[in-house]
């Protein structure tokens, strides 16, 4: 059972071995892995670990595959002489552990030592060159010689066979003379390493029942090799409840009930070999913002539907397909097919069971899952962990669309996928190497036509590659964390700049700087920020943070309780890309904010369309009447500019003025404005 676990889970076996070693005489049992480290329990029952025992002579035997019973050697400690067991603990034919135990050599002397024969008879243990293992203490033997064959008077023939016997691992008995006395001996081997039983008796005391003395002496050296061996068994005869606790902590998910991770693999790689002749694909399914039905309708709620979706998923599978759960909201499965409608028939299934649970679908609240699929080719040279990433890297290149979707992995995404491995790699020397600058977006006054701020925005110069757009760059540290070190780096850039502009009387305005939202949520954000601008001693409106409306959705009281608190600091603050997502009115005439930026996509859809013109009219009227300032981004033409004007905007950005500059640019860019006077 040990061998079937994919991890062998040692906070629960380490107390079924105690259990076991309470009926036996080992001085320490455990496991050892192939650099001789080991853990276990003594016999007292305390555990111990990291104990290093790869000089005693039998890792490397081990981890071949043999059951091993080393030769008798010094204890570490004190005049006890002891021998080590062990066996290989193996699944899918591989040595995945070693279970061992150490024993004092007394236990074997015991054995070999018992009288036969009136006290004349005695026994060894030799290996296949005649070395002693374990020698008899009797009196009659002879403790200074290091094998049997050197202290006694063979003749020729005898001391041939014996040497040849030992050397081909066969049975056999001679006889010789020892101090004028005629000896009779057998041997035999016992299996296990290269050793033999080697008994002698007076030739006067030979009788018919001496081969029931050696067939037990033999019998019980055998059943002392094998020990390890009904170790395993009796661990398996812990009760079938035993068996079904620990099978559960090592393959079954407590949430769904079905398998983990650790047995998907297994099993998948079982059914994919089994069925070579069969077609399948990898589907790995995402929950879209699976942690708002948490936060929404509890950790309970989501739990169960977790289980509704996987119960509805286990009714569709096959014979020869698996699935289970991986992290939180991942279901991957692998799945048989003839033609591809047959999966898009499976997304659709498990999208409407999703869609379906009771308990939220009464609140009208639309869950969206998506999923990405790998169809495995039957050439394929790589292993199932790299299938399912990128079965996974499907997914994530369509996570950020809107509603429920599946798509196919393609070797565009493998691109990706490698170029954001790259990017990963390199992010933090890149950021330390100042490779990430801070570019300058100018904002237009409409009225006056003045520069009246900018946005900061990120770039990424390469020594080798140039400039990488944020679109390369930007989604994959939303999602890997490094974006709040490049919220913070370009917070200290736009306060540097700021206080230089101060310095030499160029001031253009509030700098912008965006904010993420895993930059929100971090424990200091609001101390860090205004820490920040004490720090560069920025007056009172020099810095305004725009946060995207998606913030307010997520977490409404953090985001309030933020603004609030930088408000106070002396920062401005905006609600940037408005119109892009879930615009609410209702939420917008509650949040503390300081203007509201209108996204670009209104113009790029209808650019001549009377009702979104009305509609962006309204918009406007509605933040002057809650004292917002109005920011149209994404401006590319005049026509917009001057219909912008008309209806009241008061700031427009996009490169119909200019695109994003480098801040020396930038300041080129203030002073020509100036010198050039009105634009229009």
């Amino acid at each position: 059972m040990i061998g079937g676990l994919e991890e062998i889970n040692y906070d629960t076996i380490l107390p079924v071995l105690k259990t076991i070693n309470d009926d036996n005489a080992f001085i320490r049992m455990g496991f050892v892995d192939k650099n001789g480290i080991t853990m276990g329990v003594d016999i007292d029952g305390t555990q111990y670990k990291d104990i290093d025992i790869s000089d005693k002579g039998f890792v490397e035997k081990v981890y071949a595959g043999e059951r091993v019973i080393t030769n008798t050697q010094k204890a570490e400690i004190g005049d006890l002489y002891v021998n080590f067991y062990a066996v290989p603990i193996i699944r899918g034919g591989r040595v995945i552990s070693a279970l061992c135990a150490v024993r004092a050599a007394e236990s074997l002397h015991n054995i070999l030592n018992n009288s036969v024969y009136a006290g004349n008879g005695f026994a060894h243990i030799v290996d296949s060159q005649g070395n002693y293992v374990i020698r008899s203490k009797r009196p009659t033997v002879d403790q200074n010689s290091p094998d049997i064959i050197t202290p006694y008077n063979y003749d020729d023939s005898s001391k041939e066979k014996l040497k040849s016997d030992l050397r081909n691992g066969q049975a056999g008995n001679i006889e010789y003379y020892y101090n004028g006395e005629k000896r009779w001996a057998a041997y035999t081997p016992i299996g296990v390493n290269d050793w033999f039983v080697f008994c002698v008796v007076p030739s006067a005391d030979i009788s018919r029942y001496y081969s029931n003395m050696i067939i037990g002496i033999v019998g019980i050296i055998l059943g002392s090799a094998l020990l390890f061996l009904f170790l395993l068994i009796r661990i398996r005869r812990m009760g079938e409840r035993s068996r079904r606790e620990l099978e559960k902590l090592a393959f079954v998910d407590s949430l769904t009930g079905y398998r983990n991770e650790q047995k998907f693999m297994i099993d998948a790689e079982e059914a994919i070999r089994k069925n070579s002749e069969e077609n399948y694909a990898i589907l790995y399914a995402d929950i879209k913002n699976f942690k708002y039905v948490n936060e929404i309708f509890g950790y309970d709620v989501g739990d169960k539907l977790l289980k509704y979706w996987a119960d509805g998923i286990n009714k569709t599978i096959r014979d020869g397909e698996v699935f289970a759960r991986f992290n939180v909201d991942n279901l991957v499965s692998i799945r048989k097919y003839k033609v591809k409608d047959e999966l898009k028939g499976f997304f659709e299934t498990a999208k409407k069971r999703l869609c379906t649970y009771p308990d939220i679908q009464k609140y009208k609240f639309k869950i969206e899952m998506y999923m990405g699929i790998y169809l495995i080719n039957q050439n394929d040279n790589i292993s199932l962990r790299d299938m399912l990433n990128r079965a996974n890297v499907a997914v994530k290149a369509i996570k950020n669309s809107g509603e429920s979707r599946m798509v196919y992995y393609n070797d565009k995404m493998r691109e990706e996928h490698l170029r954001e491995i790259e990017m990963e790699s390199r992010m933090e020397t890149a950021l330390d190497n100042g490779e990430f600058k801070m570019y300058l977006q100018p904002k237009i006054d409409c009225r006056t036509y003045k520069v009246a701020g900018a946005e900061a925005l990120v770039r990424w110069k390469d020594p080798n590659k140039g400039i990488i757009p944020p679109s390369e760059f930007i989604s994959l540290f939303e999602r890997n964390g490094f974006i709040v070190s490049i919220d913070r780096f370009m917070l200290e850039e736009a306060c540097r700049f700021y206080k230089r502009c101060l310095e030499s009387g160029d001031v253009p305005g509030p700098i912008s700087v965006n904010v993420s939202r895993k930059g929100l949520w971090q424990p200091d954000f609001v101390e860090f920020y205004t820490g920040t601008k004490e720090r560069y001693n920025i007056p009172d409106g020099g810095i305004e943070l725009e946060f995207t409306e998606s913030f307010v959705f997520e977490d409404y009281k953090l985001f309030i309780s933020s603004v609030s608190q930088l408000h106070k600091a002396g920062f401005s603050c905006s609600l940037d890309d408005f119109g892009a997502g879930q615009s609410s009115l209702n939420v917008l005439k509650n949040i503390p904010i300081d203007t509201l930026k209108l996204d670009m996509l209104f113009f790029r859809e209808s650019n001549n369309s009377l009702r979104d013109k009305k509609l962006w009219k309204s918009i406007i009227e509605m933040a002057k009447a809650l004292d917002m300032k109005t920011v149209s981004e994404g401006v590319e033409n005049t026509e917009q500019v001057e219909y912008l004007k008309e209806i009241g905007c008061d700031l427009i950005q996009g490169f119909v003025f200019s695109k994003p500059l480098p801040a020396e640019e930038f300041i080129s860019f203030i002073k020509n404005w100036r010198n050039d006077g009105d634009k229009q």
